[in-house]
């Protein structure tokens, strides 16, 4: 194996690995932080100091965290370290800065720091600065997280799957993931510039029972069908996703499937019938919700989890959007992302809120297509 393909193997392995949970802890304490009004000052050394000058200008600018790193400014880092030694040039800069309680201190490290082998001892006495300041302290770092895996509130340790390849690749996924907590939904309070220009799309959500295919009776009440004999596709299905795609909009399925967290239906059977969709009609996508009701799944309709899950995967425009359905939940869940809603004709729907009622599928592309294109 040569050593690109290695370098890059080792890099997959690394993030499987990742410890998403920690990261995730990292989110929510700087969003603490920017709800008290903290600051965020970042330190590292080397080349982890260079991706502190990168972060400082993301965190202020797509985050809006007021944050700082010693090295943006040569001058006063060179100045501190003449008079009063590496060891406490962040100590020094900190107590300049009048790092508080409110404030956070966020280390890029290879080794995290370790004072029995002198080495970073200046992040060791910054982070204990910083706790004595009552400070929240963090870090993203490699090897076995060092000092900082120690004292720090919440840090991520880039796991070692290569110890001939550890700095290369710690200081590369301190980048990897500083963009992660910069664009995370929680964190992110302004658009970055090419996915700002992007030209959002429309899309039209396709519940699955009763309009991509017929609905299953059982003691009079509409059901899913629960095998693929009684999976049939509706009448007008094939022609009506035709046209809707050459309208220019995203056609994307989404549909609760309770029956198999009841055991009314194995996953094979399930995935069967999404297959047959997939390969019958011209869908763009299939979310499916498989929790009941006692689960409290945020993608369960009429929640409108599986809506914004697509909208963010497929950069949608939810206010131009549609959602095709014929139930209540249906219609409620597209209510609640914003899209406009159509309701399928059915004597069991009778009572259901929409924006717009249909008799057929026909009659539902002819309300979307009554909407200008722009």
């Amino acid at each position: 194996m040569n050593y690109i393909q290695m370098y890059l193997d080792d890099a997959s392995r690394i993030i499987t690995q990742l410890d998403k949970s920690a990261i995730e802890r990292l989110a929510g304490l700087l969003l603490e932080l920017r709800a008290q009004g903290g600051r965020l000052f970042f330190l590292g050394i080397g080349g982890s100091s260079a991706n502190c000058s990168h972060a400082v200008n993301d965190f202020r600018k797509i985050c809006g965290i007021e944050a700082y790193t010693p090295t943006d400014n040569v001058s006063e880092l060179t100045a501190r370290t003449n008079d009063r030694g590496w060891e406490s040039v962040f100590v020094d800069w900190l107590k300049g800065s009048r790092l508080s309680s409110k404030d956070g201190v966020l280390v890029l490290s290879v080794g995290g720091g370790n004072l029995e082998k002198n080495i970073s001892v200046n992040l060791i006495r910054a982070l204990d600065y910083a706790k004595e300041r009552g400070a929240k302290t963090l870090g993203i770092v490699g090897r076995d997280g060092g000092y900082t895996s120690k004292v720090a509130d919440a840090y991520v340790v880039v796991p070692t799957v290569n110890p001939d390849t550890v700095t290369p690749h710690t200081e590369s996924f301190q980048n990897l993931i500083l963009h992660l907590l910069v664009s995370h939904p929680a964190l992110k309070v302004s658009e970055m510039k090419w996915e700002s220009v992007q030209v959002k799309e429309r899309a039209i959500f396709f519940d699955r029972d009763g309009v991509i295919n017929k609905i299953i009776f059982r003691e009079g009440l509409p059901a899913s069908p629960r095998n693929l004999e009684d999976f049939v596709f509706n009448d007008g299905i094939h022609q009506a996703t035709r046209q809707l795609r050459d309208y220019g909009f995203r056609i994307i399925v989404v549909s609760n499937q309770p029956d198999l967290a009841r055991g009314e239906i194995t996953k094979g059977v399930l995935d069967t019938m999404t297959q047959r969709i997939r390969e019958e009609i011209p869908i763009d996508d299939v979310y499916i919700c498989p929790h009941d009701d006692v689960h409290q799944c945020p993608c369960r309709k009429p929640k409108p989890g599986m809506l914004l899950q697509a909208a963010q995967k497929w950069n949608l425009d939810l206010p131009r959007s549609f959602i095709l359905g014929d139930t209540r939940k249906d219609m409620e869940a597209g209510k609640a992302a914003a899209c406009k809603t159509i309701l399928l004709d059915a004597p069991y729907n009778r009572d259901a809120p929409c924006d717009f009622r249909a008799s057929s599928l026909k009659e539902a592309i002819d309300i979307v297509k009554s909407f200008p294109a722009d």
